[in-house]
């Protein structure tokens, strides 16, 4: 295929973007507007997945009010959804589509990347000062959605502060 032949297609990407709507979430959505803004068309699938409530706390509500706390969750985290994809929207290439399920984020995000046909999966990644005990037997869910996904998966932290005075490779010299 010649060059002019592959101009003539648009470029298209599949992204879904998982947010857990920390700190780190804002800087994830500037990152990938940063990703697609060469892309011809763009379709961002924005993610926050919702854990379901403890069967504890289901036994203790009235029967009424059983997923009274789920659904207010869901509805808090799409109002935050659409107003940290707004700056996505703005671009009339990209088409921003907000999702809010109920489950597991990394069984939840690999199948929403499967229903879609993403191209990429992009996830937030924390810093784990290691106070956490419980976690040095747990795996990530960003390794659980690594091994998992049907697509390639980019995590993004915010990058760390430079500290002040002389970089640490002049000062080594």
């Amino acid at each position: 295929m010649s060059a002019q032949a592959q101009d003539q297609h648009p470029s298209r990407i599949v992204i879904v973007v998982g947010v857990d709507l920390s700190n780190v979430s804002e800087h994830l959505l500037e990152q990938t507007r940063t990703l697609i803004r060469p892309v011809d068309e763009a379709e961002v699938h924005v993610v926050r997945v919702v854990r379901p409530e403890p069967p504890l706390l289901r036994l203790v509500r009235p029967k009424d009010e059983r997923d009274a706390g789920v659904v207010h969750q869901v509805k808090n985290a799409q109002w935050a959804l659409e107003r940290l994809s707004a700056s996505l929207v703005h671009n009339p290439r990209t088409r921003v589509i907000m999702h809010t399920p109920i489950g597991s984020p990394a069984v939840e995000l690999a199948r929403i990347a499967a229903k879609v046909g993403a191209d990429l999966i992009i996830i937030e990644a924390h810093e784990h000062d290691g106070r956490e005990p419980h976690r040095v037997f747990h795996r990530s869910v960003a390794d659980v959605i690594a091994s998992t996904a049907p697509c390639t998966v980019l995590t993004l932290r915010t990058p760390r502060r430079v500290a002040e005075g002389p970089t640490s490779s002049a000062a080594r010299a």
